[in-house]
Formats: C-alpha cells, sequence, structure tokens
C-alpha cells in the first residue's frame, strides 16, 4: 500500500513539473512576442539631441523640466510639463500641454502634430530630433 503511495505522488510531482515547464514556456513566448509587438508598433523610434538619446519605449511620454518628467530637460526655457508624446497604431503624436514657449516641429509651431522620422522638434531652447533606433538590433 505504502508503494503505491510512493508511485502517485511520484507521478503527481511529474505533472505539477510540466505545468510548471508549460506555463515558463508560455510566459517567454508571450513576453517575446509582446516584445516583437511593441517594436513594431513604435517602429524602433527615439528622441535625440546633441549629448542624450532618449528611447521611447512606452506609449505615452511626458517631457519637460520637472523631476517627474519621463524626457527631463532642466531648461530654464522648457516648461515643468512642457509635451506629451504618444504613439497609436505606430504614428507618434506630439501635444503641446500648455507650455510657455509651445512647441515648433522643423519650425513650424504647432499644438499637436503626428511625427515622421528626422522631425526637429524645438520644445523652448532645446532641439531634439525624432529618429529610428541606432540600436535596433539591440533587446
Amino acid at each position: 500500500m505504502s508503494s503505491l503511495n510512493l508511485i502517485l505522488c511520484a507521478v503527481a510531482a511529474a505533472a505539477l513539473d510540466i505545468c510548471i515547464l508549460v506555463l515558463l514556456y508560455s510566459a517567454y513566448h508571450e513576453r517575446s512576442t509582446s516584445n516583437k509587438r511593441w517594436n513594431r508598433i513604435t517602429s524602433f523610434m527615439e528622441l535625440a539631441d546633441n549629448v542624450n538619446v532618449y528611447p521611447l519605449g512606452c506609449d505615452e511620454i511626458l517631457i519637460g523640466r520637472h523631476a517627474s518628467a519621463d524626457i527631463r530637460l532642466p531648461d530654464m526655457s522648457v516648461s515643468r510639463y512642457h509635451a506629451i508624446l504618444s504613439v497609436s497604431n505606430g504614428i507618434w503624436t506630439i501635444t503641446d500641454m500648455g507650455s510657455t514657449s509651445g512647441i515648433l516641429i522643423n519650425g513650424t509651431p504647432v499644438r499637436q502634430a503626428q511625427l515622421i522620422p528626422n522631425d526637429i522638434i524645438s520644445l523652448g531652447n532645446r532641439r531634439l530630433i525624432f529618429r529610428q533606433r541606432r540600436d535596433i538590433n539591440v533587446r
């Protein structure tokens, strides 16, 4: 009777191990698929100036001078909450958050605009280029 219990315990442990392996594989596959989907949506974009590169790693990004901004530009010509970048269906949009100096895209003042690669975004005295990431092969 005890050998039967031992065999049943071993079978239960093996079944549990198989379930755990299936869950781990599923989680890995979902993460990989999600990363590929996100990269396709964002088209591997970033903002860059002469010194810094800011990868665009989420669907809404606050740009401003405040410490809580996702992209912090410590320049008094930039408002604390200057602009928000958002992506929907692979299209990036920048929206002015009521800043003092406004936003210029390629020298043209805008309140909201869709961005295309190599657009120059001016926020106060700061100039950022919207471009494809250079580290496209890094995951």
